[in-house]
């Protein structure tokens, strides 16, 4: 049984670290480590859990994209730790299927957080940005700058890029001599540069990744929707759609933070989250 890649962060007060964990699911072409800095400061309440998703970070390249694929895999990591329920956390990606979680198995899932998404199909907004990131020369690229300077037409935003980013690994195994005066046109040496993630398995499963469908279930425990003010992820005009499915849900908006709010307000994230968190 393949198992998700996982980092706890566990309380320093013996107390918290009996409370109901935290599970954090990252979005598209994300990874548990753009969750570190939250992470940290939520755990000091009680364990929280980041995870890679399949195809992501360093999780397992496993075939297939759906949504149940998505959420059994968290699951897996859950029955591994024996933990019967938690507090559930999702970011874009993360968060649909974070609300697919919690739609199916509502027993599981103690409280909801849905972090600039709605439950509604989206169009194909990510395209453009899949097309300049698979045409990475990744195979001859010699600096970050260089993938850096390639992404631009396609991603404007320096901290979306900067987000990106961290998605490229050097090769432990790139050799030493790769730029030696006797390397010749022939030489097959590792490439210093990778993609972590399964660009290829992921952006076959893009269609279902944009895609959002559900039963008549409904997951009636609090749940918190929050919105990147400058994002056009979720619209006021979602609210009949997400009362309908989470009919205890309320919607919080970060001011001054598009689809990256975790980042790009650290701090009010914090706090709003972990105030919910609070008064459950």
């Amino acid at each position: 049984m393949k198992i998700l890649n996982y980092k706890v962060f566990t309380p320093e007060d013996k107390n918290n670290k009996q409370q109901i964990p935290l599970f954090i699911l990252h979005g598209l072409l994300g990874s548990m480590d753009n969750w570190r800095s939250q992470a940290k400061l939520l755990s000091k309440d009680r364990p929280v859990f980041t995870l890679d998703l399949r195809n992501h970070g360093d999780s397992p390249h496993i075939k297939g994209m759906s949504y149940r694929e998505m959420y059994e895999d968290v699951i897996k990591v859950a029955k591994k730790e024996n933990i019967k329920y938690f507090h559930l956390l999702g970011h874009s990606m993360g968060g649909k299927v974070a609300m697919q979680l919690a739609l199916a198995n509502p027993n599981m899932i103690e409280s909801l957080i849905v972090v600039d998404i709605a439950p509604k199909p989206y169009p194909l907004w990510h395209q453009k940005l899949f097309q300049a990131v698979m045409t990475v020369p990744i195979d001859s690229i010699t600096s970050r700058n260089e993938i850096d300077d390639h992404l631009k037409g396609a991603i404007e935003d320096r901290a979306e890029r900067s987000f990106m980013l961290k998605n490229i690994k050097r090769n432990s195994d790139y050799k030493s001599n790769h730029s030696s005066r006797h390397k010749t046109e022939h030489d097959t040496d590792t490439a210093l540069y990778s993609w972590k993630p399964n660009l290829k398995e992921i952006s076959k499963g893009y269609l279902k990744i944009a895609g959002f469908t559900t039963s008549l279930a409904q997951y009636p425990k609090k749940t918190l929707f929050i919105k990147g003010e400058n994002s056009p992820y979720i619209q006021e005009s979602d609210s009949n759609l997400i009362l309908s499915l989470f009919p205890n849900a309320n919607v919080t908006i970060i001011k001054d933070s598009g689809h990256l709010p975790h980042i790009q307000q650290k701090e009010e994230f914090y706090k709003v989250v972990s105030l919910f968190l609070a008064e459950l």
